[in-house]
């Protein structure tokens, strides 16, 4: 059998080669069709969550990767959006990420007045919009609520369970063998296990029997002639009947196999006598492709070539997901098929014990490639909070190109074996809906009407009291972002600055600049941020609707995490003096005070000096200086002043305050500021709510932009309550790391708390600068 398939190879491959020597208008127009419908680079984002089934009282930690589908690398893109819907569909919450260099981290907020249910988080640039193909991603999350219960999305819904039928390449020729994929699922795509499928003839006679595999697929050869007309499916006492009416008189079967010869891909592809008719003045081709690269194969159209078998190498595939087509010299389309070439797998990351301090275990890792982007997640060693098992090589390297998502994609990919090859194989045989249709690909060309946003714009006009308005500027200054830019003012006092990186809460002191002096001018300053609520034209929608499920309360032997938040505890009464503003970024490095009753009637100035700056008062004005003078010239340094966020231009406004207009004060007067301003020292101060400036000017340039790209708060976990209980141990989370970035040796450190556990289970995602993926899933013991 092997020395047929090798001869027929070797005499395809040799007419292959002489015809691809020779030019073909016709081969032409489909490379030309290939590289105009995927010549806009095209992005493909995975999210690495922390876990996949949350409690309201925790949040979603998540990682973000982002590649160049023609380059496999990662990719410049900055602006990304995370949206978080209901199982409705309805937005609960979104944010803006900054991507940088291909990565990007964030957090989401959930609410304890949620309701426990299914929710998806979609992921998307405003790029994608150009294209007519969803490039997004989805992924589905588990949330409960403690005081709901559970819902159980795992129980077969009996009334909803279908049977689809699917021949291998789309279609079903008379005279010859044809495969044919079946698929048995519910609403919510659960298959009962140990099914049988039995294949029947139009009189109900059973010609075969097929065993199904744990996720409801399988697949049977059949001839037209043995009158095949239905498949029945008995569930307990259910059966479940699907005839199969898609047929075709001509055309061809197109067969792939790729898990019986090690790194060996066969392709079969059969037709009949009618067909070749038909092709008498027509030629076929074999296109592989993945995106625009591709490669074509000449088929033999005869009748002593109606069963042709091509043997490829997998090495000459491309990795990840390759689509298989066979086109006529008309451009029309006779088959499609995909199938996944795994690309050789990196060696897996070496993790040992490095030592402790205080309650946390340092571990030393050691990544195959240098300077790799990674992410962890680190879960008891029993959790069940990733059922879904999101991988980021499905989600870079499979899901791209299909319709449908691979789900559970760990079983097949985390240690891939010939059978789970098989069942990979039978899920992509079953893809009834290419993503990619060709006749799309053919006869359209993704027009950039949608921008590829990068950083925020800010637009606006300058009073119109001002004459000569070309002849000024705008200029906006940010501290916290460290933000210093002019632009240019049109006629009409239009302004535009771009690319702008702000996050969420800043404060933006703006001016009016007149030229050639430079001089600040009076009047208002009209602004608005263009580009931070990009719709997406694909916005997540349930795509079934299934019963309601109602939240079951919890069994004697399910416990959920018990959080320190839902106790009434007496040290609560004595936390009046908590510090609110304490996790603040930057905070936590300077000295907090809570103002109370007893500081109220402190003067502000005096207290000021007792932390380490000195005032100078001077005909009823004062200026605080550091005590470091750390400049080689005369000009003595002055504290960076924030109130509420927003940097003060001047110490005025804050010099003629009084304590008791504050809730919160931070400061430290060695702190070192970066900038130009001259500034060593910090104080951060924060008024309280029913604070009225009465006798401060305020500034109407001095804007604060509340919504931006997203701050991505240092790590902290859910304050649990225990975690010696199987709720922790099944639903609880350990430690998160994001942004972990190996050494030039591939070395890479990191810290995990020790709640008392012998074992636990770490989750390591990431990419290479080469684009190589990774995910390993080690235990790690810890005693």
């Amino acid at each position: 059998m092997f020395k047929t398939i090798f001869l027929i190879v070797l005499l395809v491959t040799t007419s292959l080669l002489n015809a691809q020597e020779t030019p073909d208008e016709n081969r032409d127009k489909i490379v030309a069709a290939l590289e105009d419908y995927f010549f806009l680079e095209r992005e493909a984002i995975h999210l690495h969550l922390d876990k996949s089934t949350f409690l309201t009282n925790e949040k979603i930690w998540f990682q973000g990767y982002v590649i160049n589908r023609k380059t496999k690398k990662a990719f410049f893109t900055t602006n990304t959006h995370v949206v978080l819907y209901n199982e409705n569909g309805n937005i609960v919450t979104e944010k803006l990420v900054y991507a940088y260099n291909g990565t990007f981290s964030g957090v989401l907020d959930l609410d304890p007045k949620w309701h426990s249910g299914l929710y998806y988080i979609q992921v998307y640039t405003n790029w994608m919009n150009n294209f007519s193909e969803d490039e997004s991603s989805i992924f589905k999350i588990n949330i409960i609520n403690p005081q709901e219960g559970i819902k159980n999305y795992n129980k077969i819904e009996e009334e909803s369970l279908d049977i689809t039928l699917h021949p291998e390449g789309g279609n079903f020729i008379n005279g010859i063998k044809n495969t044919i994929g079946i698929r048995v699922k519910d609403c919510r795509n659960n298959a009962p296990d140990n099914l049988e499928a039995n294949i029947q003839n139009s009189n109900g006679e059973t010609l075969k029997t097929v065993r199904l595999n744990s996720a409801g697929y399988g697949k049977f050869e059949v001839n037209p002639d043995d009158d095949f007309n239905k498949v029945s499916v008995t569930y307990q006492n259910k059966t479940i009947t699907k005839t199969f009416t898609d047929k075709h008189g001509i055309g061809f079967a197109l067969e792939v196999n790729n898990f019986s010869m090690e790194g060996k891909t066969i392709i079969k592809i059969k037709t009949n006598l009618a067909t070749m008719s038909i092709f008498k003045d027509k030629k076929a081709y074999l296109v592989v492709h993945q995106d625009n690269k591709q490669f074509i194969y000449d088929l033999e159209i005869n009748k002593n070539a109606l069963e042709q078998t091509i043997l490829l190498q997998n090495t000459d595939l491309f990795g990840g997901i390759n689509t298989i087509r066979i086109i006529d010299n008309n451009q029309k389309e006779w088959a499609n098929r995909t199938l996944y070439n795994a690309p050789k797998k990196e060696a897996p990351i070496v993790i040992t014990k490095n030592g402790r301090k205080a309650d946390q275990l340092e571990f030393v890792g050691y990544a195959a490639t240098p300077n790799t982007n990674l992410s962890i997640s680190v879960l008891p060693a029993d959790t069940k909070s990733t059922a879904e098992n999101y991988s980021i090589v499905a989600g870079l390297s499979i899901n791209p190109y299909l319709s449908e998502p691979l789900m559970n994609a760990n079983y097949y990919l985390l240690q891939p074996k010939r059978i789970t090859n098989y069942e990979l194989d039978l899920f992509l045989m079953t893809q009834t809906h290419p993503k990619y249709n060709w006749e799309n690909i053919k006869s359209s060309k993704p027009v950039p009407n949608f921008s590829f946003d990068i950083g925020l714009s800010l637009k606006g006009t300058i009073s119109q009291n001002i004459k000569n308005k070309s002849d000024h500027k705008v200029k906006i200054v940010s501290f916290k972002d460290q933000i210093i830019k002019s632009t240019e003012v049109n006629d009409k006092g239009e302004y535009l600055f771009e690319n702008l990186i702000i996050t969420d809460s800043t404060s933006l002191a703006m001016s009016t600049l007149k030229l050639p002096s430079f001089e600040s001018v009076e009047g208002k300053i009209n602004y608005q941020l263009l580009n931070r609520k990009k719709p997406f034209y694909k916005a997540f929608k349930p795509t079934v609707q299934c019963k309601e499920i109602t939240a079951e309360k919890l069994s004697a032997d399910l416990e959920l995490p018990k959080f320190a938040s839902e106790a009434i505890q007496l040290e609560e009464v004595k936390i009046e003096k908590k510090l609110t503003y304490q996790r603040v970024i930057g905070n936590s490095f300077l000295n907090g005070y809570k103002v109370d009753e007893k500081m109220e009637y402190i003067d502000l100035l005096s207290f000021i000096e007792r932390n380490g700056f000195i005032v100078e008062r001077r005909f009823g004005e004062a200026t605080i200086y550091s005590r470091v003078n750390n400049t080689i010239n005369a000009q003595r340094p002055t504290p960076l002043i924030v109130v509420d966020g927003r940097a003060l231009m001047t110490q005025f406004e804050f010099t003629t305050m009084r304590m008791s207009d504050f809730d919160e004060i931070y400061l430290s007067s060695n702190a070192l500021v970066p900038g130009m301003q001259n500034h060593t020292g910090i104080i951060r101060a924060y008024t309280k709510k029913n604070f009225k400036p009465g006798y401060v000017k305020a500034d109407p340039n001095n804007v604060l932009i509340k919504e931006a790209f997203s701050i991505y708060p240092s790590f902290k976990n859910a304050d649990y309550k225990s975690t010696n209980n199987t709720g922790f141990d099944y639903y609880g989370l350990i430690e998160w790391k994001s942004l972990i970035r190996s050494n030039d040796e591939g070395q890479f450190l990191f810290r995990i708390t020790d709640y008392n556990k012998p074992e636990v289970k770490v989750i390591i995602e990431g990419i290479t600068p080469e684009g190589k993926l990774i995910h390993d899933e080690v235990i790690l013991e810890m005693k």
